[in-house]
């Protein structure tokens, strides 16, 4: 097979495997990203919010 061939193909299939382990990645630590944010804004609440004009 020619290289640019190998390239061609190489690059589609690079990203299908990426995209699979970031939904595996997604699946596995579902909910836990948001329960860290939601603590995190919740002990930061910005300066904004509590000034009223």
């Amino acid at each position: 097979m020619r290289e640019t061939v190998v390239a061609y193909l190489l690059g589609p299939a690079v990203m299908v495997l990426i995209c699979a382990a970031m939904w595996a990645a997604s699946r596995h630590h579902r909910g836990g990203f948001e329960a860290r944010v939601a603590r995190w804004l919740d002990a930061h609440r910005g300066h904004g919010i509590r000034h009223k004009h």
